[in-house]
């Protein structure tokens, strides 16, 4: 096998941020959309929209270390694999890294006290050295593995990929258009305080 001389130009580490960012900013909005009535109620509907922008901006800062974090996971990928390929599975591992601390949060939100009853109740969730963790780990692992097996083993899977990856990057820059409001929100709103 030959090493791939395509490199990633700075348009394809742009695109790769931008699909960094997609899964994390669709869960920030719905949770704004699902939090900001109630901000609206108890405070101002300008609180309410500095509560959107500061949320947008940490969404921001979340998708540049996930970006960090796929990026240095790039050298791990070999380099005989072409670019479209290598960025397919670093999209990939980065949807499903978002998607597990979204579904963790999801969690966390729906079933809070019933999770620390469950923990209470089974002794194996909360023996040292912490035998939950070690499962979610293989969990994280295996749904990182199966998906990477299909795209890798079908040219079908990939162009799907590719053509849902696409459309998804446009959706991201219109996010990263609501963040800049966002941070201008926060920035007038500090002036204005």
């Amino acid at each position: 096998m030959q090493i791939s001389k395509e490199k990633f130009n700075r348009g394809d580490w742009f695109r790769l941020f931008l699909v960094c960012a997609f899964p994390l900013h669709l869960w920030t909005i719905l949770m704004v959309f699902r939090d900001v009535n109630w901000v609206a109620e108890r405070t101002t509907s300008w609180d309410a929209l500095g509560f959107g922008g500061y949320a947008l901006f940490y969404t921001l800062i979340e998708s540049l270390l996930l970006f960090g974090f796929v990026a240095l996971l790039g050298f791990l990928i070999p380099k005989t694999w072409n670019k479209v390929l290598r960025f397919d599975v670093l999209s990939l591992v980065a949807f499903v890294l978002a998607g597990w601390a979204i579904l963790e949060q999801l969690i966390l939100i729906v079933f809070w006290g019933k999770l620390r009853n469950l923990a209470a109740s089974i002794p194996f969730l909360s023996a040292k050295p912490w035998p939950a963790q070690f499962l979610f780990a293989a969990l994280v692992a295996i749904s990182v593995a199966v998906p990477l097996l299909l795209l890798l083993r079908s040219e079908k899977v990939q162009g799907w990929v590719n053509a849902v990856l696409e459309r998804l990057t446009l959706l991201s820059t219109l996010y990263l258009f609501f963040d800049v409001v966002g941070i201008i929100i926060i920035i007038f709103r500090n002036i204005k305080a």
